[in-house]
């Protein structure tokens, strides 16, 4: 019996102390300034965030937190870099699945082609 109780709370601990699932870095400290300022220098410094996140994420062999891939990409859209914008979309898709009748949509409407109305 001793045994058992020793082993839960083993499993018990051993439950908590996973390693996070996404890397988040400081996004919600800058997105926030960004909100408060909406600068292009705080959108760069938020944009900047974005990319640490990316790179820290693949550095840590975790995926990238969902939506990151795409804000950047709209981030560049909205700098005219389409090509980018498009890339980090498509990243978007490629990481989460889910996201892609959205992405689709999205690269569409960038893209100026005519969408189905369903």
């Amino acid at each position: 019996m001793n045994k058992n109780i020793s082993l839960f709370f083993f499993l018990l601990i051993a439950a908590c102390t996973q390693p996070p699932m996404y890397y988040w870095e400081d996004y919600s400290k800058t997105l926030y300034k960004y909100k408060k300022d909406l600068t292009p220098e705080m959108l760069d410094k938020h944009k900047i965030e974005l990319l640490k996140i990316i790179e820290k994420s693949e550095k840590k062999d975790v995926r990238v937190p969902p939506g990151v891939n795409a804000e950047l990409g709209y981030i560049f859209l909205i700098e005219g870099q389409k090509d980018q914008a498009i890339l980090y979309l498509k990243k978007e898709k490629l990481t989460y699945p889910e996201s892609t009748k959205f992405i689709d949509d999205f690269t569409q409407n960038i893209n100026g082609e005519n969408q189905d109305e369903n």
